[in-house]
């Protein structure tokens, strides 16, 4: 009975550490052009222009940071924008401790595409995209 049990939890415990160290180690942001776009209390947004990919006047993909101070988070998504329809859609998502930049979780898992209103930080973001930046 205890042999059959060992080699699955041996498994389990195995693929948990090596999740554990996927996410324990800080993100790269070498090869990110990040810049400020606007805040919203303790919550700030930023663009890496490096990942700006404009497909039309009105879409485009971007990765976006999304620093919440007041609890220490960093969420870095790719965002694909559609401002004809005023829309913006998470491709993919990484969290992670804004102090240490160390990965707490992610998906890459697309979610459904979400309204912005206008004034919004999103909308903000997305003009930001195709505004000259110098």
């Amino acid at each position: 009975m205890v042999r059959k049990l060992l080699l699955p939890v041996a498994t389990a415990m195995f693929w948990i550490m090596a999740c554990a160290l996927c996410f324990a180690e800080p993100i790269d942001f070498s090869d990110m052009d990040l810049r400020f776009v606007d805040a919203q209390g303790s919550t700030g947004y930023y663009v890496d222009m490096n990942s700006v990919q404009i497909k039309n006047m009105n879409e485009a993909t971007a990765r976006v940071e999304i620093v919440k101070a007041d609890s220490n988070c960093l969420y870095l998504y790719t965002i694909a924008f559609d401002r004809g329809k005023k829309t913006y859609q998470i491709l993919d998502s990484i969290v992670a401790a804004y102090d240490t930049k160390e990965k707490t979780g992610g998906s890459s898992q697309p979610l459904k595409a979400q309204s912005y209103a206008k004034g919004s930080a999103m909308e903000t973001v997305a003009e930001y995209i195709y505004s000259p930046q110098l």
